[in-house]
């Protein structure tokens, strides 16, 4: 018989308390051999993204910031030979992790999550000289509070403006924080109160670097709201369904009756990763257009014009015209068109300032045009292809889903690929190799100070 997640109560009169008696009671013993194998998916995942999204701007910048709080430099900068306070560390890293926008997904939360779960549990984790066994409970932890909330709030969430990752994602990295540091129930409650207090971020900054602090600002708000919480600071109770609390001022309200959709499925196991390293709602356009590509081996001369067909909300989220930046064309549906016409890779190297300027390119995407489906919402695309030939095209995306059980093996070899690729070059092949093999025995004695010392450069 398989193992589930606690049950929430139904009642929203209840729902922070019990989601926080549950975020506290999670065990190890209580999950599968599966669960844990996700668990290393997604530190994995982590840590290639996080290394990698080291050496950009955004999370350079937010370094510089963050080393001004010197004090009680006990955790690790990702990619660098800094070390800061755990606050420090989990705005720098989890801004590194997400400065790419290619790391993990989940479509239960409508975000990001472990770029705010895995970030503070490693940050507070190496802090308190957890072991690798109490950051795998704490980051399952994290995600059942984000799949939870995500669906219990809804989708008009999101539509409303705000950018979950950074919202729902502060309260996740609460929940995983505050299990690292051995929060009992009522302390765990007061965290997520905290948290809830701390949430933000808005999708008007999507295509700049403020996107990826969204990611930081949680993973820290999480920290904080764990170590105040620990210290007995006070914080509103309820605070997720309470008047004025989170589900009354920015989303509708409140269906804790929702949660049963989830059929006692862990969080861990509605996350996605990334082949791409742009915004996930052009994934569908991507894999389409690779798709009718590789079936019919066109070439950019060969076409005469694209036309992508998305529901109206794509409009608030991936469609940047004419991206100026690399960064931009993260979220330019045209852009990312363009990369797959003229056979260019769509991980990072497309999303250059260099890449968004390159002739070749912006005559390209001048051929792309995206059209409304006129669905209001979903992620659903259907791609056309006009050929100079005369001959039309068309293919419809197929749905982005989690890996089953049976396809975790798999799965892991991809984000070994991944993570070499994107790490290598600036920690080494040899350290990369060290980061694996700790990853897929971090729930045994690996402590999280030995695993991230191998994220230094040199």
């Amino acid at each position: 018989m398989s193992k589930t997640a606690p049950s929430v109560a139904a009642s929203p009169a209840g729902f922070t308390s019990d989601l926080a008696r549950c975020a506290a009671e999670v065990s190890l013993e209580d999950v599968l051999d599966t669960h844990r194998q996700r668990v290393r998916h997604c530190l994995l995942d982590w840590l290639g993204v996080t290394i990698a999204g080291s050496v950009e701007d955004a999370a350079r910048i937010a370094s510089d910031v963050a080393l001004l709080e010197r004090e009680a430099p006990r955790a690790t900068v990702v990619g660098t030979q800094h070390r800061l306070g755990p606050q420090g560390a989990a705005l720098v890293n989890g801004t590194a992790c997400h400065a790419l926008d290619y790391d993990d997904s989940s479509f239960w939360m409508t975000g990001h999550p472990s770029a705010a779960v895995v970030t503070a549990a490693l940050a507070l984790g190496e802090a308190r000289a957890a072991s690798g066994r109490d950051v795998t409970a704490a980051i399952i932890a994290g995600h059942d509070v984000a799949a939870r909330i995500g669906v219990a709030v809804g989708k008009d969430h999101y539509l409303r403006g705000w950018h979950a990752t950074g919202t729902i994602g502060a309260f996740a990295a609460a929940a995983a924080a505050g299990r690292v540091v051995g929060l009992d129930a009522e302390a765990m409650e007061r965290a997520l109160g905290l948290a809830a207090t701390q949430a933000a971020g808005l999708k008007v900054s999507f295509g700049t670097m403020a996107k990826p602090l969204h990611a930081g600002r949680a993973a820290a708000s999480g920290v904080l709201a764990a170590l105040l919480a620990e210290q007995g600071f006070t914080a509103g109770l309820g605070a997720i369904e309470a008047h004025q609390g989170f589900a009354s001022t920015q989303a509708p309200g409140l269906d804790a009756d929702r949660v049963e959709e989830l059929g006692g499925r862990r969080g861990i196991e509605g996350v996605l990763y990334k082949k791409h390293a742009c915004c996930g709602g052009t994934h569908g356009a991507i894999d389409a257009l690779q798709r009718l590509r590789a079936a019919n081996g066109f070439g950019p001369f060969e076409v005469e014009s694209v036309e992508i067909q998305v529901s109206d909300q794509m409009f608030d989220i991936c469609c940047i015209e004419e991206p100026m930046r690399g960064i931009e064309g993260k979220f330019s549906l045209r852009h990312v068109a363009s990369l797959v016409i003229a056979d260019r890779s769509t991980g990072p190297s497309g999303f250059t300032d260099q890449a968004v300027a390159d002739p070749e390119l912006v005559a390209l995407r001048r051929r792309v045009q995206v059209v409304s489906s006129g669905a209001p919402t979903g992620l659903e695309t259907i791609v056309r292809v006009s050929l100079r030939s005369g001959e039309e095209l068309r293919v419809e995306s197929e749905e982005r889903r989690a890996a089953t059980d049976d396809e975790l093996p798999l799965e892991w070899e991809t984000l070994c690929r991944k993570a070499r690729d994107l790490a290598s070059p600036i920690v080494g092949d040899v350290a990369i190799a060290g980061l694996i093999d700790g990853v897929a025995h971090i729930d045994a004695e690996l402590g999280v100070a030995d695993l991230l010392a191998l994220t230094r450069p040199g």
